[in-house]
């Protein structure tokens, strides 16, 4: 008997294990991180991460793109807000994220309006610009503008009829003010009683204040020749900046001299379109010459100066000569016989008007 009972016992308790082991809960099971990328950078995650919460826990942003103006202020801080792609591809932040995908951050773009062209029809007659003579046309003025802030990025003018040409010349002097032959300049003219222009580098305006009023003193429009005449580079090649400073700078060391600057006369006569609307921002109109005797040169002798400019004087026309830069005594020498000669053709000496 004790045999059977033992036998029925190894069953039971053997049963009993099985329902045991059939009724225990199973433990769950521990699966593996995902592997993905971020911005190409390998990085793992726990299964069932979604999208969404990948970007709050790394704190993802795409830069906004900005819209600017053409003179470069901000018009939309965020007209293109960018981008974060899955796989290249937009995803919900609730989306899976699963083993081998690719998150990358895309920023938005920077980009300029665009520009559009207005044209106007002045009225009057106006010098051209740049104005290399005296002559005036009817023209056109066209601005190219942002098409969504309306800011001018360039203006021109175009003549759309015949010119008018006056029976007038205009004497300019440059790379004044000079110690004595600026002075020596004015005599002559008042002499004469003849008119001319001068343009006057900024920091020679500031060491010799007393020669720019008695330019001032003698009726003789002063206009701005840039505060530091640079030649190298070319004054158009200028950066932006220093373009900028050269041609204010000036302006206002005239005005604080009580000289109204409404002439600009870009260093060598060399501009571009920038340096045409610098100085007109600043109101000031670009003016050139169509006469040059090159009196600058060492060589240059009294009578030969005299001579070059009366063989190529006209109607209109505008005369670069020198009262600073060096020893502009040929240049001197030569005004009389300029003054008189140029009369003798029937023209008048005149200052460069502020417009027709």
């Amino acid at each position: 008997m004790a045999g059977i009972w033992h036998r029925h016992r190894v069953a039971a308790c053997a049963a009993t294990a099985l329902v045991l082991i059939g009724c225990t809960p199973m433990q769950p099971l521990s699966l593996p991180p995902i592997t993905l990328t971020v911005a190409g950078i390998p990085h793992q995650v726990s299964p069932g991460t979604t999208f969404g919460a990948l970007i709050r826990d790394l704190g993802l942003r795409a830069r906004a793109g900005r819209l600017l103006s053409i003179t470069g202020g901000v018009l939309d801080p965020r007209s293109d807000p960018g981008v974060i792609l899955v796989n290249g591809a937009p995803e919900a932040r609730l989306t899976p994220l699963l083993y081998g995908d690719e998150v990358i951050v895309v920023d938005g773009t920077d980009t300029t309006e665009g520009t559009k062209r207005l044209a106007t029809v002045l009225h009057g007659r106006h010098p051209a610009v740049p104005q290399r003579t005296l002559a005036t046309y009817p023209l056109k003025q066209i601005d190219t503008v942002g098409r969504v802030s309306g800011e001018v990025l360039t203006t021109e003018f175009r003549p759309i009829g015949a010119a008018t040409v006056p029976g007038q010349v205009a004497l300019t002097f440059d790379d004044g003010p000079w110690p004595v032959q600026t002075r020596q300049v004015l005599k002559i003219l008042r002499h004469f009683h003849a008119k001319a222009t001068f343009f006057m580098i900024g920091n020679l305006v500031e060491r010799y204040p007393r020669i720019v009023q008695d330019v001032v003193r003698a009726g003789m429009p002063i206009g701005d020749h840039s505060w530091s005449h640079p030649l190298d580079p070319p004054f158009a090649k200028l950066q932006p900046k220093r373009l900028a400073a050269e041609v204010l700078d000036a302006a206002a060391v005239l005005q604080r001299a009580g000289v109204d600057p409404y002439l600009f006369r870009p260093p060598g006569g060399n501009y571009d379109q920038e340096v045409l609307q610098e100085a007109r921002q600043a109101g000031m109109r670009t003016v050139t010459w169509d006469v040059d005797p090159s009196d600058y040169l060492d060589a240059t002798r009294r009578r030969e100066l005299a001579t070059y400019v009366l063989r190529h004087v006209h109607p209109g026309s505008i005369v670069l000569m020198h009262d600073g830069g060096g020893d502009q005594s040929a240049t001197i020498g030569a005004l009389p016989l300029i003054i008189r000669g140029i009369r003798k053709m029937g023209l008048k000496l005149v200052a460069i008007p502020r417009d027709a």
